[in-house]
């Protein structure tokens, strides 16, 4: 029996469902000519044949998340997306600063050392989880180094080195729903996957001071608003010690995934299980969060989910990929390319696809997503929270 998610050999080719459902957009790029050519059927069946969940309206979603802030059990989580949307640089571009500082030393490499600076990282072409485990090994300077913290001094310094920090209307409308008076808080924290101290930055702009930055178990909070860093804390300023190590490369994940009793797990654990939570700047693949909204999914009723808003995917991106791979292709398959590939069609399935993938996956995890157009459109649909939508 042929399965339900498969298609015919004759309409497929080499592309099935289960390979298309798993591709982004850099790799449908690369697919050839034959394949491409596909797409149209194979997205076409595909909806014929899978049974989508549709999402809770978005006004039914913003009213919910307004009724756990009013009653003090929302969580807003904060992913990469929002630091670098205030000018600060996410893992990849961390990753290119620290790389453009590191320096070869060794009598080996004397003479050669501004050649090797200079072209190693640019040819270097591996995965970037094995250039981020080798630049935190590097960083240490080797086994005679004392300084414990060595990578973190160093990583702050990237972080924050030629950045100037610019408030967001979605920074804006996460600091208005932080703010409180005494005894007045609605929010029941923020969880923060983010280095930095932009976050309480704002907060103190604002002249709210009464928060706390956790980013070690034995910090307390005795009726501050609590902050937790749950991947390590770098504020600008200040002495850093053993205690704001962060999670940068896989070897720091490795513990995280070792050790479910870790302070950090144990937060994300509780929160996920016992409150709504709003997920703001991620993209749903970080694999530690990716197992714990799985493991809380499972204790919690059906009906009650979590919330992301994401961005939804820009149609121009799409149309500037497959342009270029159409114009990358040898002129004999034009002919082909026209007669089975409607351009404009397939670029706004390729869209509506990623976008039921997204939705899809984030359910299987017990998250429902809101989409907003654009970073102002995030911001909006963050201060309809406070207010009764």
């Amino acid at each position: 029996m042929q399965n339900d998610l498969s298609v015919s050999d004759d309409v497929c080719k080499s592309v099935t469902i289960q390979d298309l459902s798993s591709m982004t957009i850099g790799e449908i790029s690369n697919l050839t000519i034959d394949e491409i050519s596909n797409i149209n059927n194979i997205i076409r069946t595909f909806n014929q044949r899978h049974t989508y969940h549709p999402l809770s309206p978005q006004s039914d979603q913003l009213r919910e998340l307004n009724e756990a802030y009013n009653s003090k059990k929302l969580v807003i989580v904060l992913g990469a997306e929002v630091s670098k949307g205030c000018g600060l640089p996410n893992w990849n571009a961390l990753l290119k600063k620290l790389q453009n500082n590191i320096h070869f030393s060794g009598n080996d490499l004397e003479d050669k050392s501004l050649i090797v600076d200079k072209f190693f990282f640019k040819l270097f072409d591996k995965s970037k989880l094995i250039l981020a485990r080798n630049l935190h090994r590097h960083c240490s300077f080797g086994p005679e180094n004392n300084d414990s913290v060595m990578f973190e001094r160093f990583v702050r310094c990237a972080l924050y080195e030629g950045t100037k920090p610019k408030y967001t209307k979605s920074m804006a409308e996460i600091i208005r729903l932080s703010s409180f008076n005494k005894g007045e808080k609605f929010l029941d924290c923020i969880i923060t996957y983010n280095y930095d101290d932009i976050l309480e930055n704002c907060l103190e702009k604002k002249d709210q001071r009464n928060y706390k930055s956790v980013y070690y178990s034995e910090i307390e909070h005795n009726g501050e608003f609590p902050i937790y860093h749950v991947h390590g804390f770098l504020p600008r300023k200040g002495n850093l010690t053993d205690k704001n190590k962060i999670i940068l490369d896989e070897e720091a994940y490795h513990f995280l995934y070792e050790d479910p009793g870790m302070w950090n797990n144990k937060i994300q654990s509780e929160k996920f299980k016992s409150n709504k939570c709003l997920l703001v700047g991620l993209s749903l693949t970080d694999p530690n969060l990716r197992r714990l909204l799985d493991a809380a999914k499972k204790v919690r009723p059906n009906e009650e989910f979590h919330h992301i808003i994401a961005l939804r995917p820009k149609l121009s991106n799409y149309k500037k990929n497959l342009k270029k791979l159409l114009k990358n292709d040898d002129d004999s398959f034009n002919e082909k390319i026209n007669s089975n590939l409607k351009f404009d069609e397939t670029v706004k399935m390729l869209k509506e696809l990623e976008e039921k993938f997204f939705e899809e996956d984030a359910l299987s995890l017990g998250v429902q997503t809101i989409w907003a157009e654009n970073e102002t459109d995030i911001g909006k649909k963050l201060k309809q929270i406070k207010l009764n939508p």
